[in-house]
């Protein structure tokens, strides 16, 4: 898996397709309107850096989208590294109640693979409550990763943690977006990504080729096939998410 010598060359994408696509297929702006979360599906964000860190960026601009158009958030942190103020600064600019937007973003935070396993546990209720259309998981590998924490223990952990998610994503026609590495770093890691990989109707991965400033990075959607540069126009920040009248079921996975 990486570049040849000619303009053309093989990475791998969603479920190990052997993809051929040229430079300028990457350069070239994704289609929000196919490539944004459905409600009813769960949807897989594949980056880079430590947990996926890299794909936070889009999750809280999806994140962004939705607090603008008056609607609840819900973000489960399971590494410590939510800020508030990242959403903030993913707001169109002059958007002058964009700190009451934040109102809505409810946040919580597992220290131990236990903690992120009771408050995704208690999402259905809570989404019933708010009403919200979007959920979001940052990092839950990390916890299952803990040294302490024994490989059967971490497997049954991660499918139940998946059970609760697709519940909430089925039951409360809500979209969840899953933060994970690109990645596995280990046996154990590679196991649970593909745990998360075969409950996901959806991925988002980021790719990168070559390293330092010179990096050239781009995006793939499965299963639309799309791949290319994530849009920079915020005009197009409203429409990020589909409104609760146009529900896609758990099993259709068209755009």
């Amino acid at each position: 898996q990486g570049w040849g010598e000619g303009k053309r060359a093989p990475f791998t994408t969603f479920r190990g397709m052997a993809t051929n696509a040229s430079i300028q297929q990457f350069e070239r702006p994704l289609d929000v309107s196919v490539i944004a979360p459905k409600r009813g599906h769960i949807y897989q964000l594949r980056g880079h850096g430590y947990a996926g860190r890299t794909m936070r960026k889009y999750a809280e601009t999806w994140a962004a989208s939705t607090l603008l158009r008056g609607e609840c958030v819900h973000w489960i942190d399971g590494a410590s590294r939510m800020n508030p103020t990242r959403i903030l600064r993913r707001f169109p600019r002059g958007e002058a109640a964009a700190r009451d937007h934040l109102h809505r973003l409810y946040v919580g935070r597992g220290f131990t693979v236990h903690q992120l396993a009771t408050l995704v546990e208690r999402l259905e209720r809570e989404v019933s409550i708010t009403a919200a259309p979007l959920v979001i998981v940052d990092a839950p590998l990390a916890m299952h990763l803990d040294r302490q924490v024994g490989d059967h223990e971490a497997r049954c952990l991660m499918r139940q943690l998946l059970q609760h998610l697709q519940s909430v994503a089925v039951l409360n026609h809500v979209a969840v977006l899953i933060i994970t590495e690109h990645t596995p770093m280990s046996k154990r890691h590679k196991h649970l990504l593909m745990m998360v990989e075969r409950k996901s109707s959806h991925q988002l991965i980021e790719h990168v080729r070559s390293q330092g400033r010179n990096a050239r990075r781009w995006l793939s959607h499965e299963p639309s096939g799309s791949s290319g540069q994530w849009p920079q126009n915020q005009n197009v920040l409203r429409r990020y998410i589909r409104p609760k009248h146009q529900v896609v079921g758990p099993n259709d996975g068209s755009s």
